[in-house]
């Protein structure tokens, strides 16, 4: 097993919660992510996910040139940079989401996607010797 800190993503795109989905999915195109943490101000208030646009914007045909991030972002599920690959796997699991914020020193710093779990699988390298 890996603890989190060691394959999570630092310092992720984050995106502010008035901006437009255009703008959020222009950004994560540009960034080539699947996800963007939200923030106001300092504080992180949601995740935006691909499966989030999919299923709050798109399903319902809003418009992304006007429906602002915070309508459409998920509550974010946040895990502690020193849990394991498979606390990360379990959390994911259980709450149906494909990345986790990672808290360092009680402050989101990070985060952690499903790819970053399976890269090691997938790849052949063994991430772990």
């Amino acid at each position: 097993m890996v603890k989190v800190k060691d394959i999570m993503t630092k310092n992720p795109v984050k995106i502010d919660a008035t901006k437009t989905i255009r703008e959020a999915v222009n950004l994560m195109a540009e960034k080539k992510i699947g996800s963007l943490l939200v923030y106001k101000g300092t504080e992180i208030v949601g995740i935006l996910e691909e499966s989030d646009i999919i299923k709050n914007l798109l399903a319902k045909d809003l418009n992304t040139y006007v429906v602002k991030v915070e309508a459409v972002m998920s509550v974010p599920f946040v895990i502690d940079e020193q849990k394991t690959d498979n606390d990360a796997s379990d959390m994911m699991f259980k709450h149906k989401v494909r990345h986790l914020a990672v808290s360092i020193d009680s402050r989101v710093g990070g985060i952690i996607s499903m790819q970053d779990l399976l890269r090691p699988v997938y790849t052949g390298r063994s991430f772990w010797a």
